[in-house]
């Protein structure tokens, strides 16, 4: 089934209702590599956010969750 398609304020706007809390993102780097990182969003900025996970600060695309690259969960 298709998905409803997505644009990039929305994609913004919940990203910034997650600051802040424990998630948990599944990142595909290709391959069949499938990356887990528990952390929490630290900042925003017009084209990417943060992430950090322990002591690795990481910055990902607004782009990259649309395409699926990127997966977000709560962590438990």
């Amino acid at each position: 089934m298709r998905r409803r398609a997505v644009n990039i304020q929305e994609v913004k706007r919940k990203i910034e209702g997650l600051r802040g809390k424990n998630l948990q993102l599944a990142v595909n780097k290709g391959r069949n590599q499938i990356v887990r990182l528990d952390g929490q969003i630290v900042d925003l900025f017009p084209y990417v956010f943060t992430f950090r996970s322990g002591e690795d600060l990481v910055s990902f695309s607004y782009s990259d969750i649309i395409c699926g690259d990127i997966r977000i969960g709560y962590s438990g």
